[in-house]
């Protein structure tokens, strides 16, 4: 089987540069007209400026992000016949072994469908991990979901049905080979 590189979705990109421009643009506007505004609930200046100034800093970097996304997809997940690469922002290199697998789970968090990526032993993957935040992230992981790795396919270009198969495929085709 032939190695599979996964990128970031470019129409979910372009929806969350819109919609990110749109909630900076809002906050501009209460800024500026937070004196003008006294029709609606929030009749103090002070609470309509600092909505505005708060969705100028939450939603200002969805701008670039979206921005930076639309310009480069990123890669997001390599699948070949050394394994599984989750994070290839970090290392092109480091995959997680076919053999160290124990299969994939996919469960459902409101509508959002997450493919879990069983590990042998998740604990040498959190000493494995510098960045604390992301360290952080995958403990939390391990403590609800038994494993540190978790795949959204909501922000990638392939559905989330189509990538629980592909891994599915990879794995059965792999994992007696290592």
């Amino acid at each position: 089987m032939e190695r599979i590189e996964i990128y970031s979705s470019k129409k979910k990109s372009l929806l969350l540069l819109i919609g990110s421009i749109a909630f900076v643009a809002l906050g501009f506007w209460l800024v500026t007209e937070a004196d003008n505004l006294t029709g609606w609930r929030g009749n103090s200046p002070v609470f309509n400026r600092g909505i505005g100034i708060a969705s100028i800093l939450f939603f200002g970097p969805g701008v670039f992000i979206g921005i930076k996304r639309l310009i480069k997809s990123e890669i997001a997940l390599i699948i070949d016949h050394n394994g599984l690469n989750v994070n290839p922002k970090k290392s092109l290199t480091e995959y997680i072994k076919w053999s160290e697998i124990t299969g994939f789970e996919e469960i459902k968090i409101q509508s959002t469908k997450i493919v879990i990526v069983g590990v042998k032993n998740p604990a040498y993957w959190l000493d494995k991990e510098t960045n604390g935040f992301r360290r952080k992230l995958m403990q939390f992981n391990i403590n609800n979901y038994n494993s540190p790795f978790n795949i959204a396919a909501s922000g990638l270009d392939i559905s989330s049905d189509k990538l629980i198969e592909t891994l599915n495929n990879y794995y059965e085709s792999h994992k007696s080979d290592t």
